[in-house]
């Protein structure tokens, strides 16, 4: 016999709260469909430190090189570590304000100096991935992106199969009240089991958002009926003749989505052109610096003078 498959469940939330008790139910319905082993690891419980904007990472990747983060001494190599060794990736978050928790943006900071190592190894045996997060009310806006960019970077060439955003959940696991939701995360689940045999022929099975190339439900107007998807970038044109509103990307833009391995190259070679420029006004950039380094309006607590 082979060995089991393993799906990883990683949450952003408190212990049994709706976050992890949805977590629970998908794994749980991923087990039973499949036989996979199924773990759960709590982001509060590492030691995450938070990404400090020195651009290590990305300065070793457009130069070629490993462009793993130059941060050390926590647990991120270790939850790296795990992602790779697992075939199906369920991330969960609660949502605050519009938007993920603070922890899982930690996470979507770090996941980027994952290094090239493990994002080649993600990619030569992809991952069956989805997502799921939680809020109190119906402030969940700008959640669904948030999630799938962190599944992208902690997970290169995952295929995303399902998200499930749900709000109305203010008191700790009171979403095991809502049957119809319980149930929505077990189909998350099983969609997760199903496409572990096979992952070259596993899709996207969840609601369809606007872009038919990410499923976000967003648009950024353009002007006009021009319009592009904030979250993979395409750009294309709104059409309301069918008496709905309905987005049509140009196939050009959709070959060339943030997420390919064309649109990362693109990305990448916009970081380079615009260090480039740093480089090339380094003399004029130091004095501009320096008058402002002189102007120090900063005010700290007592206790960090």
């Amino acid at each position: 016999m082979g060995e089991r498959m393993r799906i990883l469940a990683l949450s952003a939330g408190r212990r049994d709260g709706n976050c992890e008790v949805l977590l629970k139910e998908a794994l749980l319905a991923a087990r039973d469909s499949s036989g996979a082993q199924a773990e759960l690891i709590r982001l509060n419980e590492l030691d995450l430190r938070p990404c400090t904007g020195c651009e290590g990472c990305m300065k070793g990747l457009i130069a070629g090189q490993e462009g793993r983060c130059v941060l050390t001494g926590d647990d991120f190599p270790w939850l790296l570590d795990q992602v790779l060794q697992a075939d199906g990736l369920i991330l969960g978050a609660p949502i605050y304000d519009l938007i993920p928790c603070g922890r899982l943006i930690t996470l979507l900071n770090r996941a980027l100096g994952a290094g090239r190592t493990h994002r080649d190894a993600c990619r030569t045996r992809p991952k069956i991935a989805a997502a799921l997060a939680v809020g109190g009310s119906d402030w969940t806006d700008f959640t669904e992106p948030l999630l799938q960019i962190t599944l992208t970077n902690l997970a290169k060439g995952c295929v995303v199969v399902d998200r499930l955003v749900a709000g109305g959940n203010t008191a700790p696991a009171m979403a095991l009240l809502d049957n119809g939701l319980v149930e929505r995360v077990r189909v998350l689940g099983r969609r997760v089991a199903d496409g572990l045999p096979h992952p070259d022929q596993a899709v996207w099975q969840g609601e369809d958002g606007l872009c038919p190339v990410c499923h976000c439900g967003l648009l950024r107007p353009l002007g006009g009926m021009a319009a592009a998807c904030p979250f993979c970038g395409v750009r294309g044109t709104v059409d309301v003749s069918g008496g709905g509103l309905a987005f049509q990307p140009d196939p050009a833009s959709a070959a060339r989505e943030r997420f390919s391995p064309a649109g990362e190259a693109d990305h990448q070679a916009d970081i380079r052109a615009a260090h480039a420029k740093a480089r090339a006004n380094a003399g004029e950039l130091k004095a501009r610096l320096e008058r402002l380094r002189r102007f120090e309006p900063v005010r700290r607590p007592p206790t960090r003078q």
